[in-house]
């Protein structure tokens, strides 16, 4: 949002409202502790990951809204919010492209070693590594909103059978079967996370649920981290018992140095950065002050 402000901040301060937006320097997210040095004024905030907890809502005591500027609602207390009578809202929808591309950049890369290769090529080597045919493999998409359905049309697109898991769709969409999460977990080659982290999602998959995932399959995580319990998918990755992951988030962001999938040849690295085109931001900033701008009129 800051590198939008520019932007949008004339429009902001003629309504009568300073706008003040402090650097990051480089870090992920404010803690509560840090966005309460300016709690006394806080009427309305746009945030990224930043620490919206009990904290932050019981010292921001003039605070009408919260505008999540994203997708992911799981760093706000909700229940603190409601208490305090903080309206929190997203921009639901903003991402769905840009997650699902980054998604399928992550399945080419596990199935024909794009990184692998470049990096032989650029040492002088000349490999040939044999890939994997996306045509006719099993695409599960778990979690089937805005950005699930994107990532069904790009698996229809290359020939995939598409199946999904969502227990908040209720209606057969075009695009994907639904099946309940065991089969798809069962059956699919490629079993792409796009769902929310909540209470029911958190731990998704760990030793129980990668047990019923075949020896030959792939997990690409383009949702949140703590839906994977990463000791087990690790255990897993070493053991065999999966073929390979790719993760663009994690359950400690940035990933520790000490994590042991970096280590794992087979697995992809990201940087919770699925999201992240100039349209995508311009989408999620426009969407954000809008509903900031309208919140606070209310």
């Amino acid at each position: 949002m800051q590198v939008e402000l520019p932007r949008h901040r004339k429009r902001i301060e003629s309504l009568g409202y300073e706008v003040v937006a402090p650097e990051l320097g480089g870090r992920q997210q404010f803690t509560a502790a840090e966005l309460l040095e300016y709690g006394s004024r806080l009427v309305g905030i746009v945030a990224g990951d930043d620490e919206l907890s009990r904290e932050f809502f019981e010292g921001a005591t003039r605070l009408k809204t919260v505008i999540r500027w994203g997708i992911g609602m799981d760093s706000v207390d909700h229940d603190a919010a409601r208490e305090r009578g903080v309206t929190v809202r997203n921009t639901p929808g903003v991402f769905g492209y840009e997650v699902a591309d980054a998604a399928f950049g992550y399945i080419l890369n596990l199935v024909r070693g794009f990184i692998e290769v470049d990096a032989a090529v650029r040492r002088g080597d000349w490999p040939k590594v044999e890939g994997l045919t996306l045509a006719g493999a099993r695409l599960g998409i778990v979690g089937f909103g805005a950005i699930g359905r994107e990532i069904a049309k790009r698996g229809s697109g290359f020939g995939m059978d598409v199946v999904a898991f969502d227990p908040f769709v209720d209606v057969e969409p075009a695009g994907a079967s639904m099946v309940d999460l065991d089969t798809l977990l069962s059956t699919s080659r490629f079993i792409v996370l796009a769902c929310p982290l909540t209470s029911e999602t958190h731990h998704l998959i760990d030793a129980d649920t990668l047990a019923l995932v075949s020896q030959d399959a792939y997990i690409v995580n383009v949702a949140r981290g703590p839906v994977v319990l990463e000791a087990d998918l690790i255990d897993a990755l070493k053991n065999g018992r999966l073929a390979g992951a790719a993760l663009d988030v994690f359950e400690v962001e940035p990933l520790p140095l000490d994590s042991q999938l970096r280590a794992l040849p087979n697995v992809v690295l990201g940087a919770h950065n699925a999201s992240n085109t100039r349209e995508g931001v311009v989408r999620a900033s426009n969407t954000a002050v809008e509903f900031l701008i309208e919140e606070l009129a209310r």
